[in-house]
């Protein structure tokens, strides 16, 4: 069948057939633009990439400053208050070890 098929195609007479200048100038530009685009976008990915880091790793003072206190108002929120602390504890409260005799 595919022998068939080729009988059946014009063949040039010099063993290949011909493109147009024009045709091969355009397809070189086609590629020249689509290796242009691929690398721009490439490097506003990277671009992108690398200000996300740098916020991350070195953010402003003031974006600091507010880091701290969230991290100062997460520690206080999930600081459990000791019962044992003196200025925790109630006046008619009594210490976990009131049943033991002290021998002071």
């Amino acid at each position: 069948m595919h022998a068939l098929l080729l009988a059946f195609l014009a063949r040039p007479e010099g063993g290949t057939s011909p493109v147009p200048r024009e045709w091969a100038a355009a397809s070189d530009w086609f590629v020249l633009f689509t290796l242009g685009t691929l690398l721009f976008l490439l490097g506003a990915f990277a671009a992108w990439a690398w200000l996300i880091w740098r916020r991350t790793t070195k953010p402003a003072p003031h974006v600091r400053l507010l880091m701290e206190l969230e991290d100062e108002s997460e520690r206080e929120k999930h600081a459990t208050p000791r019962p044992d602390d003196a200025e925790t504890a109630a006046p008619w409260e009594k210490s976990a070890d009131w049943w033991k005799k002290a021998d002071d």
